[in-house]
């Protein structure tokens, strides 16, 4: 006779986290296409009426999980701008680091699923940021000068664009334009890439 399965037992708190987990695995390794909830329920091992008692639907889980990627990403951004030892170079590698891993790419595809509520979870993460790094600037600043707050906005806007953009297609693009594909040819555009932000601050 075929053993009965042993039902697990977990909170509820467990098997939303266990749902979103393997909801996140399954697109960073599928795409959109991996957000079925009978895939994801098959997956994690649970029914598929659990997913939808926590989540509601389908949509449910797809703002739950756009809620944890731009988590994610927030913390990424924080720690790599507001680092207090790293340089202007240091400080951009880390954010374009920030991107790499699936994180540009499963927040592409999130948003694509559900536009408005990835517009409502990820509206005000560059401007937390922002906050963060101008605070960081006008304490850096020399007596008497001052740091406009429009500038910072617009340097943090510029990083994140070229950090995703980077994430997503950077390779190809650069292979467009005639630039070699390798790391190398990365590492050198964010050194150039420091070097101009460092320039601007100065002239400033």
């Amino acid at each position: 006779m075929t053993k009965p399965v042993r039902r697990v037992r977990r909170t509820p708190e467990e098997a939303k986290r266990l749902i979103l987990e393997t909801a996140q695995a399954l697109v960073a390794r599928t795409g959109p296409q991996g957000l079925r909830l009978q895939d994801i329920a098959a997956t994690a091992g649970i029914s598929h009426p659990l997913i939808l008692h926590h989540f509601g639907s389908r949509a449910g889980l797809v703002r739950a999980l756009t809620r944890e990627t731009a988590a994610e990403l927030k913390d990424r951004l924080v720690a790599a701008m507001t680092a207090p030892d790293y340089s202007v170079g240091e400080q951009l590698d880390q954010v374009f680091d920030a991107f790499r891993g699936g994180l540009a790419q499963r927040l592409a595809w999130l948003a694509a699923e559900d536009p408005e509520g990835g517009q409502a979870n990820t509206a005000m993460i560059l401007r937390e940021i922002a906050d963060t790094l101008h605070a960081r600037r006008v304490a850096a600043a020399a007596p008497g000068s001052e740091v406009a707050r429009s500038d910072t906005e617009s340097l943090v806007h510029l990083v994140a664009i070229s950090a995703f953009g980077e994430a997503m297609y950077g390779p190809q693009l650069r292979r467009s334009a005639g630039i070699d594909m390798s790391e190398e040819a990365a590492r050198q555009f964010r050194a150039w890439f420091a070097a101009l932000i460092g320039e601007s601050g100065r002239r400033r």
